[in-house]
């Protein structure tokens, strides 16, 4: 019973989400479309604002398509990986984001060097491009995301942080935000276009790694998550 109340909780959380982007498209267009906005200048504004939330949208959509493909675990193949190069790749993809709101992306030196694991490069690479868009959207205006890493030896693990200098997260609500269409309050108030997906398509993905990831956040200074991974073994079964 407790499981068909979560699952009506999770889809009434989704409908609502989707539902405020989808009213806000309705009603720029139809601003236009009654002539009630006639100076082209105007009309041109709310139609760029309602592309912008059509990519929120879209934004949502991929999201649950991602989340949908990890109950097929044969899509998620998997090949030695170079996994600094993964990172590497996404911090690449992300660097215009960060830009846009002037935050610094600390010289990532680990970055070059070569730590091997059994993965699947796709999905990796959206764990990175989650982690690392929540560390800009969630961050303060000029702050700073920071790479750190480490290799874990004796237990053949490596081991990537990556911090953020932005809104951080209630104590109480930290153990809430790998759940399903769970968000902070503070991520609330501050994004739009989120479904509460990132982190638990993240948790996933990295589980079925063999691996694990953590969070700790502070408000108002920052959040760090750490992701481990098992390294590749040279001439064992890597199968996982």
């Amino acid at each position: 019973m407790s499981n068909i109340s979560e699952d009506k909780k999770a889809l009434a959380v989704l409908a609502h989400d989707i539902k405020s982007p989808l009213s806000s498209i309705i009603d720029l267009l139809t601003l236009i479309d009654k002539g009630y906005v006639t100076n082209p200048e105007e009309s041109k504004q709310l139609v760029s604002r309602a592309i912008k939330k059509a990519s929120i949208l879209i934004k949502m959509v991929d999201d649950i398509l991602d989340y949908s493909k990890l109950e097929d675990k044969s899509l998620m193949k998997r090949e030695k990986l170079n996994i600094f190069n993964t990172l590497e790749e996404s911090i690449t993809l992300m660097r215009q984001y960060a830009e846009n709101r002037n935050i610094e992306i600390e010289q990532c030196e680990f970055c070059h060097n070569e730590e091997y694991i059994y993965g699947n490069h796709t999905f990796l690479l959206r764990v990175f491009n989650n982690i690392i868009m929540n560390a800009i959207k969630y961050n303060k205006n000029s702050g700073k995301i920071i790479f750190n890493s480490y290799r874990d030896s004796e237990n053949k693990k490596i081991i990537m942080e990556i911090s953020d200098t932005g809104i951080g997260i209630a104590r109480e609500e930290i153990e809430k935000v790998f759940l399903i269409f769970e968000r902070g309050s503070n991520a609330r108030r501050n994004i739009d276009g989120s479904i509460g997906l990132g982190l638990s398509l993240v948790k996933q993905i990295v589980e079925d790694h063999e691996g694990s990831i953590e969070i700790a956040s502070t408000l108002n200074v920052g959040t760090t998550l750490k992701i481990t991974l098992p390294l590749y073994k040279e001439g064992e079964n890597n199968e996982l």
